[in-house]
């Protein structure tokens, strides 16, 4: 199973699951509970040597 980025539109809150592809709803965030404003991040899966990408969410370690 993939491990997907979320963030949480109630309380800014980013994290991470490992939910099945075809899941369709949405967890509920862990710091607030709201299921209801939370988003899939779309999330890079290479990198190249010299070139930086942003983001509004602080990593917070595993495959962030």
């Amino acid at each position: 199973m993939p491990i997907y980025e979320f963030q949480c539109k109630t309380c800014q809150f980013c994290f991470e699951e490992i939910i099945p592809a075809s899941r369709e709803d949405m967890p509920p965030c862990p710091r607030c509970g709201s299921s209801e404003n939370v988003v899939r991040l779309v999330s890079a899966c290479a990198s190249q040597p010299g070139r930086k990408t942003e983001s509004t969410c602080t990593p917070r370690g595993g495959f962030s």
